[in-house]
């Protein structure tokens, strides 16, 4: 995975250069068991070498990916659906999740002295209501 992100690194690089930028060589070294690319001959072994021209940029391309930057983007993802117009308002609780927090605070609030009377009530109400 490494390897892949200093190709991408090294594209990314390659095509930064100007309009006027002339052909480079380009080393692929392997070293140690790490795979790098490079401007100057390996030290290692060579796994590969090629002439790199960076590509044209034209002032039309450039625009493009300017007005592209300046697009809002879509509202993202969360749990799986689209955010709705709901988004803003409170969520609604159900039988179940009021049951579950009415079980919650009650052991809460009886701490260490909750009895089975006590739990087996809550219990109750959460199976009724959940199941």
């Amino acid at each position: 995975m490494h390897s892949a992100i200093r190709f991408i690194i090294f594209g990314l690089i390659v095509c930064s250069f100007s309009v006027n930028a002339h052909a480079q060589q380009i080393f692929k070294c392997s070293e140690g068991g790490t795979v790098s690319y490079q401007s100057l001959p390996c030290a290692g072994a060579t796994l590969r070498s090629w002439q790199a021209t960076p590509d044209v940029v034209t002032p039309a391309a450039k625009a493009r990916d300017e007005e592209l930057r300046r697009e809002p983007r879509p509202a993202r993802r969360t749990g799986g659906r689209y955010r709705s117009s709901r988004a803003g308002k409170a969520p609604t609780t159900t039988a179940c999740q009021q049951a579950r927090k009415g079980r919650a605070d009650a052991y809460a609030k009886a701490g260490l002295k909750r009895d089975f009377t006590l739990s087996s009530h809550w219990d109750n109400r959460v199976h009724d209501a959940c199941w």
